[in-house]
């Protein structure tokens, strides 16, 4: 934990929490393409979509195939590619010049080997922002049209959403 948040958004001054969600069974995750601001969140329980400009979150009806990694939400007429800690990915860079990188390392602890991994923010100005550095989240990345940005992790998940007042 960082501060109030489950990653170090010190720094990040050009984005805002929209949502910081538990997601008890996590599974997968996707952004839409034709409305950038629905992200789709799979868990064991159910299915929602995250309005990540408004910062609500709907229970919605779907289908997807982990072979494929699409998903088919009832009323949205698309196919969302997901992603989770099985596979898949999601971008990332926004395509206005920040990116995400990592490290991982395998470590040997409480008796068996892990992974940990560093997790870096570049801003648009070229400054590394360290946001994670713990075992390895399930998904990061950007949506498609670069305005938001999604980590999820054991303890849940974080929405990012640009901050347009600073532009």
């Amino acid at each position: 934990m960082y501060g109030e948040h489950w990653i170090n958004i010190d720094g990040l001054n050009e984005w805002d929490v929209s949502i910081e969600k538990v997601v008890g069974g996590f599974i997968w995750l996707g952004f839409s393409r034709d409305n950038p601001e629905r992200m789709l969140c799979i868990s064991s329980d159910k299915a929602t979509i995250f309005d990540c400009q408004k910062g609500t979150i709907t229970t919605v009806e779907c289908d997807y195939d982990e072979g494929e990694l699409i998903a088919i939400v009832n009323g949205l007429n698309e196919e969302i590619s997901i992603a989770g800690q099985y596979g898949g990915s999601l971008p990332s860079e926004s395509g206005y010049g920040e990116k995400v990188t990592s490290v991982s390392k395998d470590v040997f602890e409480y008796g068996m080997n892990l992974v940990r991994e560093s997790v870096s923010f570049w801003t648009n100005k070229g400054t590394e922002q360290l946001i994670y550095d713990g075992y390895k989240p399930y998904i990061y990345g950007f949506s498609y049209d670069g305005n938001y940005f999604v980590f999820a992790d054991d303890a849940g998940i974080t929405v990012l959403k640009r901050n347009t007042s600073n532009e």
